[in-house]
């Protein structure tokens, strides 16, 4: 019977999950799940978005691979796209004229495409942030940390990180703040979720167990840290191998300096390659630390290409000496590939915003829709500008052309793709071309009025 117990130990502990028994191999993890934001609440959240902030302002490497991020997925176009062309004309003309910052930006200060920049930026290195959107029709931006739980809860409430969740999880009030001076806290206010576009970057779990945003960047904050102070050490190390250009010595008992020997009578002047005529016995040796060394620098190079990974930026984007050609190109198709989940992020609070908007115009008097038509049938959307730029114009075109002739694309999908409105595009061609007949000139892609039939 002791034999059988044996045995089962035995085959319990080697066939089964190696990650279930770590053996003493390594730390054990808790059994107890908690909801995400557990691990990141209260001051923990703060801790994050200061330590993050802190690196991006003064660590290049992170505020350019940020500014990267931007370029590719905070930049869009809209375009207005139901059957009527001037309700769609008007309704684009509304949305640049509400674009500006004295008519989007509660404090005055942003346009609405810098809101939205700003807004991405802030979710990278924050993890989310708040769109507040006011009865005037402006946006008010609030950053991750003036959200915060009440002072007072109310019986019954379930508050995560300054969010009223209900027990599907989701979001029935959001508890902001203002700032007073520096750093100062005041003016707690409730706004009701429906008021509110919460954008973030909301971990792989559902929505009851993440309630407030995790930015990718959390994973490489640590790494960066140690690699920016491991560079400041090592730049201060440089310094000293400046500074201490040679050591001579001898073989005598007294060292350099000792009040009992006799000068060395040497006269070195580092300003002009010198010859030293030194006495038997006496050496004279230049300090060579090798700093920074080879390894350091495969380190550091390391340390950058999985840190950028948080933000799935490709190191030949940062670093292409050694990049082949054909390598680079399908690095950056596959970083294109890996934005498009988060332009879809984009094009979703967008949403909401434009539904508001056009529910306001409709309030306020400026938007009258045809009889029968709801907001809810208005279809439109948010085209990323320049989301795959040209990289060989001439070889591309020849392969969408092709492709639209065997019926494998179509003109309105690779418009998209290179970031502009294939109508737009026909109607300023057209334009084009009734201006350039009008003055007289012949345009190659024009057709020829006389061979038409």
């Amino acid at each position: 019977m002791a034999d059988l117990a044996k045995r089962g130990k035995h085959v319990q502990t080697y066939f089964t999950y190696e990650a279930l028994s770590p053996r003493g191999k390594r730390k054990s993890v808790s059994s107890q799940i908690h909801r995400e934001d557990y691990h990141t609440r209260g001051a923990r959240h703060r801790s994050l978005q200061a330590n993050a902030s802190d690196l991006a302002r003064n660590m290049s490497v992170l505020a350019w691979a940020v500014r990267q991020h931007l370029s590719y997925t905070a930049s869009f176009t809209f375009n207005c796209q139901t059957a009527d062309t001037n309700l769609n004309n008007q309704i684009e003309r509304l949305m640049r004229e509400d674009s500006i910052r004295s008519r989007c930006d509660v404090a005055g200060k942003f346009d609405r495409e810098k809101m939205w920049r700003i807004a991405e930026a802030r979710r990278v290195l924050d993890g989310d942030c708040a769109i507040v959107l006011t009865n005037r029709g402006f946006m008010q931006g609030i950053q991750a940390d003036l959200i915060r739980n009440p002072s007072k809860l109310g019986k019954n409430e379930d508050w995560v990180n300054g969010v009223l969740v209900s027990e599907t999880g989701a979001p029935l009030r959001y508890c902001v703040h203002s700032r007073r001076g520096y750093s100062g806290i005041v003016n707690e206010r409730q706004i009701r979720a429906a008021n509110v576009i919460h954008y973030g970057f909301f971990t792989e779990r559902f929505a009851a167990d993440a309630v407030r945003g995790v930015s990718p960047l959390t994973a490489a904050l640590d790494p960066l840290r140690d690699l920016k102070e491991s560079v400041a050490l090592a730049q201060a190390r440089a310094k000293v191998a400046q500074v201490f250009a040679m050591a001579i010595t001898r073989d005598g008992e007294g060292a350099i300096g000792d009040p009992d020997e006799v000068a060395t009578g040497y006269s070195v002047n580092f300003d002009h390659p010198q010859l030293l005529d030194l006495s038997p016995g006496d050496d004279a040796k230049f300090l060579e630390s090798k700093t920074p060394s080879t390894e350091f620098q495969s380190f550091t190079k390391l340390v950058t290409m999985l840190s950028l990974k948080a933000l799935d930026i490709p190191y030949s984007l940062f670093d292409g000496e050694k990049a082949t050609f054909h390598g680079a190109r399908a690095e950056w198709l596959n970083y294109v590939h890996s934005c498009q989940e988060k332009r879809a992020d984009q094009v979703t609070a967008r949403g909401e915003y434009t539904v508001w908007k056009l529910r306001q115009w409709i309030r306020d008097g400026r938007l009258v829709l045809p009889r029968g038509l709801r907001v809810s049938e208005i279809e439109f959307t948010w085209i990323p500008k320049n989301s795959t730029p040209w990289w060989d114009k001439s070889k591309e075109t020849r392969g969408d052309r092709d492709a639209v002739r065997c019926g494998f694309d179509n003109p309105m999908r690779i418009a998209a793709e290179k970031g502009f409105v294939w109508k737009d595009n026909i109607d300023a061609t057209a334009e084009a071309i009734r201006y350039a007949k009008e003055k007289g000139v012949p345009l190659d892609f024009a057709p020829d009025d006389t061979n038409q039939q």
